[in-house]
């Protein structure tokens, strides 16, 4: 009955987004990574982009890792790209360029857990199989007032089972969508509009009033606060740029000179600004400034001049890519 109700809600309010129009597997797995830990208006015109630069995945897999990280810039989380782009050279190696059908082998990807092989396998396979993300682990945490903590794998293990068994018979895509819609639009975290809910009859929580009680969730740890000084160093048609990625960061894509205290390497002309950047698990207070390099000085090999005219051009980490369109008072990089 729920799935029943739930499909029915979902094709009458479901909303129109572009990768709702096709069924094409490789479409339906960009979006769903682009999804993660990003707000669905954020990563639309990332997608929409995407979609046209490399429209399929012979493109994707056959592109240079310049254009795959410059095409993903600012959206974060930047692993995602790199396996994404990793997936695709797979799936040309392995599977003939033709993306599997099966659960088991859409595993095998490069990035693609449970949840997203459940979401690629029924959206665009119509197959049975449970996609639990937290927007589903909210809805049925409240649904069932469910006493499991949702942070943990034997939860979500437990609540595909359960979906498993509900979305018998019904339309596997429209039940997953649905289930991640009413998530999205009407369970929110944390102001749920029980009112509009299909299946608020079956629902524990919206009856006895519970609903802010749930899901369960045990506390993460607070981020990391780290302060740095971040130099940009300007030596007429030059800037320095940094490919330093030993704090595990963003691999690929560069950044302006970022260290902990002042260094032997450079001359601080002027203060400019502070500038917080946060993470999902640190945060960075940064103390730009103007400077040049210290006269004698031997720059380590991963700091490196690059010409104004290719500042636009290069794939930058979010923060000091701000930090440069804050420096020159423009908003963006490109008329340089």
């Amino acid at each position: 009955m729920i799935a029943k109700e739930l499909v029915i809600w979902y094709r009458q309010n479901k909303r129109e987004l572009p990768f709702r129009l096709t069924k094409d597997p490789y479409s339906v797995w960009v979006s769903e990574i682009m999804a993660q830990q990003t707000r669905i208006d954020t990563m639309l015109p990332y997608y929409e982009r995407w979609m046209k630069q490399f429209p399929d995945i012979r493109t994707c897999a056959e592109s240079d890792e310049n254009a795959i990280l410059k095409a993903w810039e600012g959206l974060g989380y930047y692993r995602r790209v790199k396996m994404l782009w990793s997936g695709a050279k797979m799936i040309m190696s392995d599977f003939d360029g033709v993306f599997p059908s099966e659960y088991i082998d859409i595993k095998k990807i490069p990035g693609i857990g449970d949840y997203t092989a459940a979401a690629i396998s029924s959206i665009a396979f119509d197959q049975p199989v449970a996609a639990v993300d937290g927007n589903v682990l909210r809805v049925i945490s409240r649904v069932l007032m469910m006493d499991r903590d949702i942070a943990k794998d034997t939860t979500k293990k437990y609540v595909a089972e359960l979906l498993n068994e509900w979305m018998v018979g019904s339309d596997p895509s429209d039940f997953t969508q649905g289930l991640m819609e009413l998530g999205a639009l009407i369970c929110k975290v944390s102001t749920p509009d029980c009112t509009q809910c299909p299946i608020k009859q079956h629902c524990l929580s919206y009856n006895l009033g519970t609903q802010s009680e749930y899901p369960l969730k045990s506390t993460t740890k607070k981020p990391v606060l780290e302060s740095y000084i971040v130099h940009i160093i300007i030596d007429e048609d030059r800037l320095l740029i940094s490919s330093d990625w030993s704090d595990g960061l963003m691999e690929g894509y560069i950044r302006l000179p970022q260290v902990c205290s002042d260094s032997l390497f450079f001359d601080i002309e002027e203060s400019l600004f502070s500038y917080k950047h946060v993470f999902s698990h640190k945060i960075w207070n940064l103390s730009v400034v103007k400077s040049r390099v210290h006269k004698n000085a031997k720059l380590p090999n991963y700091w490196r001049w690059i010409s104004l005219t290719e500042v636009d051009s290069q794939p930058w980490i979010s923060a000091h890519r701000k930090i440069l369109v804050k420096f020159l008072k423009r908003s963006d990089l490109s008329s340089l």
